[in-house]
């Protein structure tokens, strides 16, 4: 009896040090504690397309978190992914209104993300200023040409059979959607980038020590302008698909966007120091927000709680992560020493 009791507390210690040290662990962990408590007190949960939609209502954040996460990974942060988002989202109403093929404004959309990107990049590498006052200098400049534009009307008579399939509004295999496709698909790409490529070791090498990656031979700058131009471009992405789901594109568009974003990310397992954040992680993370959301909805809980449950998952995860990163840390120590002392 004493050996399987002790057998047992080994087991359960092995798993709680796995879930610790692995955030993505924790995360489905917290994703499976969601459905069930959803199963238990809101079935509703469950009913029609609900958790459908939960799904299709996270591509968003989704795309925004995995651009997200490689400028954390980097060493850095964007806070201009919502507005220039939204900027993007509606350059690429403008020109279908303006008569220019789908595949025409799409382009200019994600141009404009591009050059967001740069202009980030730049600020942060050329002219010295930190990523936080960079990218939110961004965010007020993105936001701005957006309402000056618009002079605060939403953009709409944009929409056609087309825009509706990239928007999602149209399934295209059984329940799947083309922005559940182009999510997979980037998430894909950006996975390998990160994992099998000499830019992605950049990426963290850069994140990890900037002196030592520059020692090393790393072009600092242009690597981490290369992480913002992709965040631009994933929110490039994110505001075309987001303008083609709601129809309308209106001046703030993208508020609130960039918090969602950070918080997927780090829910997912990024950290804010940099050098650490998966792709999977990002992914998840915005499932997690997504399905938060949906269930004070259910609840009847007003909208306007929303960001402060957002904003109440943004502390718990940095404190979260801030726990796994320390107790990485002291599993990885006492592993080294472990190994010491074996060759001795």
């Amino acid at each position: 009896m004493d050996g399987t009791r002790k057998d047992l507390g080994n087991a359960l210690r092995r798993v709680g040090t796995r879930i610790l040290v692995d955030p993505i662990l924790g995360v489905c962990i917290l994703i499976a504690a969601f459905t069930a408590i959803a199963a238990v007190f809101l079935p509703v949960f469950y009913a029609g397309n609900n958790i459908y939609n939960v799904l299709g209502g996270s591509i968003t954040v989704m795309i925004l978190g995995i651009g997200m996460t490689v400028v954390l990974i980097s060493g850095g942060i964007d806070l201009s992914v919502g507005a220039v988002m939204a900027l993007c989202a509606g350059v690429s109403a403008t020109a279908i209104n303006a008569g220019a093929p789908l595949a025409v404004a799409f382009l200019a959309a994600i141009a404009t993300g591009v050059v967001g990107g740069l202009l980030n990049g730049w600020l942060i590498t050329r002219v010295g200023l930190p990523d936080f006052i960079a990218t939110l200098a961004m965010l007020g400049f993105a936001s701005g040409v957006l309402y000056i534009t618009t002079e605060g009307v939403p953009i709409i008579g944009y929409m056609n059979d087309g825009y509706r399939v990239v928007g999602g509004l149209e399934r295209v295999i059984g329940q799947i959607t083309l922005p559940m496709i182009i999510a997979a698909v980037l998430a894909l790409i950006v996975g390998w980038v990160l994992g099998w490529t000499t830019l992605g070791t950049h990426f963290f090498a850069i994140g990890s020590d900037v002196v030592a990656a520059r020692q090393s031979g790393i072009s600092v700058r242009l690597v981490k302008t290369k992480a913002y131009v992709l965040s631009g471009v994933c929110a490039a992405v994110a505001g075309i698909i987001l303008a083609g789901r709601n129809n309308n594109v209106p001046a703030d568009l993208g508020n609130g966007y960039e918090i969602q974003a950070i918080s997927a990310a780090i829910i997912g397992g990024a950290s804010l120091l940099g050098a650490r954040g998966r792709i999977l992680g990002a992914v998840l993370g915005a499932i997690t927000l997504a399905l938060a959301i949906n269930l004070i909805n259910l609840a009847g809980v007003p909208s306007s709680y929303q960001k402060i449950v957002i904003g109440l998952v943004l502390v718990v995860a940095v404190f979260a992560n801030q726990m796994t990163t320390v107790f990485s840390s002291a599993v990885m120590k006492r592993r080294t020493q472990k190994l010491s002392n074996a060759t001795v």
